[in-house]
């Protein structure tokens, strides 16, 4: 791993390239005062939400489409602006390694990786602990790997360090904003959500890392190979398929007392560099959505209305609850329990490929093979709110402590008044909700927001900022990126387009679910002949970022999944 001294060996040049980037030159601050205004920098701190994922992926499509993106595209309009995006091509490859970036978020990021480090619980490690895996710590480009170092470099160059998220937003207000001809630093951190997301999601994690899909039910299906090692991964307590228990929610949702030391803890750092930035700093910071409530988690509904288009006749399991617990009939936004996408997914490949629907129900009778684990019920998913609300309670008594430079914007409340139908958004007339497709708000991953509900989280933080900043950007005209959003079902039959991009890896997967034409409902997306072939292939590339799956993996010669067509 690169020494300090190592990085400090090179600083000097780095320097002068830092100088050619910022078009600095060698003009005096009196001349350079004359030829350019002052700007604003905008500093994005968070997880895949600021990063800019969706479908699973990122690139600069998706990236260019995201609220920060939206933020800064608005604010630039009113204000000379200094804001840089890390751009992925679709392949994940920093496109400009050298362009140093203000957008720092990464893709699952947690409270705790900002700086560097693994929450130990989540891990089942007996306390958080320092991961280089979470740091930007590479010398050249070609050696960019991990999302940390694709994101953060070069700033690890210039801050002589391995940096972290948190890290290099300190080394942004002190260092870069003494070169970088600014009036103002402001930095949004929209920070926690992956506090919570492992435990809603079912999908992550370590120690076991948790498959969200009912291995009993599909394993004659899949490949040999990937049956083999998905069963050793399971034997040996790597691998569970059981994400939903009562254990391993709580074990993958932060602790509330942990969650507050440790989001003081950033909010101490950053207001430590504000203090002793050349500019004055503002620190905004965001609320929480539920994540128990997203599009990925489908309910009785949501599986009958797309398994119906298999099978006209098939209706859930009595045991899968239809109602909440109030005994509201279902809704939108009152489903009873939940499987994800991938569950669900799987449950629509089995009847596609001649499977009875007493084999799909088989997996979601509470009393038959997984259901107990596979299915978030109810009370699991209030106990997940319930800390999403703790850590939003949390963020909001920062922001009220820390003086007139701590702002709050409340994205959170915002969108779980949508998510749960108490307070509806409409655009255009189409009421926006948490169902996958169907609901209009939701990339094809379930997760993230499409464009239309990117743009309405851009808006929420622009009327913020105009008033922080005594502005009057413009807001995005949500209507007419609702016209011509990718991930909005322009046809009523339950698919969407999404967005002209190869896939590979899970996002394959979500892409058989395109519509491939979506100005006619009569047309929907065919499952291919080989769907289980390609479900295996991409499987087998997920698990092998297990150590002791691709150890095994290694000594059977299955380290090399086959390629995976788009």
């Amino acid at each position: 791993m690169p020494s300090r001294i190592a990085f400090r060996s090179i600083l000097p040049a780095a320097i002068v390239l830092l100088v050619l980037l910022l078009g600095a030159g060698p003009a005096s601050g009196a001349q350079a005062a004359n030829l350019r205004p002052r700007r604003v920098a905008l500093i994005g701190i968070g997880d895949s939400l600021t990063h800019g994922t969706m479908d699973a992926t990122n690139n600069a499509i998706h990236t260019a489409n995201a609220y920060l993106q939206k933020v800064a595209v608005a604010l630039a309009s009113e204000t000379p602006l200094a804001f840089r995006q890390p751009f992925f091509n679709v392949a994940e490859k920093r496109l400009t390694p050298f362009l140093l970036p203000t957008n720092l978020g990464v893709d699952g990021a947690d409270i705790f990786s900002l700086a560097g480090l693994l929450y130990g619980k989540r891990v089942g490690a007996p306390a958080s602990l320092p991961s280089r895996d979470l740091l930007a710590d590479r010398l050249l480009p070609r050696l960019l790997r991990d999302t940390y170092d694709k994101v953060l470099y070069p700033i690890n160059l210039f801050a002589g360090a391995p940096t972290s998220q948190v890290d290099a937003a300190v080394w942004l207000l002190q260092d870069w904003a003494a070169v970088a001809h600014l009036e103002r630093s402001l930095v949004v951190l929209w920070a926690g959500n992956n506090d919570s997301s492992l435990a809603a999601l079912g999908g992550g994690g370590a120690n076991p890392s948790f498959q969200p899909f009912p291995f009993a039910a599909v394993k004659d299906l899949l490949k040999p190979g990937l049956r083999l090692l998905l069963a050793f991964g399971e034997a040996q307590g790597a691998v569970s398929f059981a994400p939903f228990t009562q254990a391993a929610i709580e074990r993958n949702l932060t602790e509330s007392a942990d969650f507050a030391a440790q989001y003081a803890a950033v909010v101490d750092r950053l207001q430590a560099a504000a203090a002793a930035a050349p500019v004055p700093v503002d620190l905004v910071l965001v609320t929480l959505p539920y994540y128990s409530a997203v599009g990925y988690l489908m309910d009785s509904e949501d599986l009958e209305y797309y398994l119906r288009k298999i099978d006209p006749g098939y209706t859930v399991p009595p045991t899968f609850k239809r109602v909440a617990p109030s005994g509201q009939p279902v809704t939108d936004f009152l489903p009873g329990d939940r499987v994800s996408l991938l569950t669900f997914g799987m449950l629509y490949a089995m009847l596609a490929t001649g499977h009875s629907a007493a084999e799909v129900n088989a997996v979601l009778e509470r009393d038959g093979m997984q259901a107990d684990g596979l299915v978030l019920a109810e009370a699991e998913q209030q106990l997940i709110m319930a800390r999403i609300d703790a850590f939003n309670s949390i963020i909001q008594a920062q922001a009220a402590s820390r003086g007139p430079f701590v702002h709050l914007v409340d994205v959170g409340g915002v969108l779980n008044g949508a998510l749960t139908g108490q307070t509806p958004v409409v655009v255009d007339g189409r009421q926006m909700s948490r169902k996958w497709v169907r609901g209009g708000a939701f990339s094809l991953d379930g997760v993230h927001p499409g464009y239309t509900g990117q743009a309405f989280i851009a808006n929420l933080v622009v009327e913020r900022l105009n008033a922080i900043l005594g502005l009057a950007a413009p807001l995005h005209d949500l209507p007419a990126i609702l016209a011509g959003d990718p991930y909005v079902d322009q046809d009523g039959d339950g698919w969407a387009s999404g967005p002209a991009i190869a896939a590979s890896g899970i996002t394959s997967l979500l892409y058989l679910f395109k519509d491939p034409d979506d100005a006619d409902p009569a047309v929907e997306p065919a499952i291919p002949a080989d769907v289980w072939g390609r479900i295996s292939d991409v499987l087998l590339a997920e698990i092998l970022g297990i150590p002791a799956v691709r150890e095994e993996a290694s000594r059977r010669g299955l380290a090399r999944p086959p390629a995976i067509a788009d």
